[in-house]
């Protein structure tokens, strides 16, 4: 339920990438990307801190081969914060 969550309305995110054909792949690399995603987890769990969710972010970084589509990324860093999907 809570990976549903944050996986709701990305369309601004959508938007913003600069290849429309990436849209669907997490980067690293673009620290707006990573802000995005630090807020669209906050929005579901307030109680989590950004440090501890960036943290979560730069694991799976590594542990997820580029490119990282979005839902197997989400999926990976909400496990890192020990939140149920």
């Amino acid at each position: 339920m809570s990976l549903i969550k944050v996986l709701e309305d990305w369309s601004d995110y959508d938007n913003r990438k600069k290849k429309k054909e990436d849209a669907k792949d997490f980067s690293c690399s673009e620290s707006w990307e990573v802000d995005y995603l630090i807020n669209k987890i906050r929005k579901v769990f307030p109680q989590l801190t950004p440090t501890v969710i960036r943290e979560a972010i730069q694991h799976c970084c590594v542990a997820v081969a580029t490119p990282r589509p979005r839902k197997i990324f989400v999926e990976c860093v909400l496990k890192r914060l020990g939140q149920r999907l």
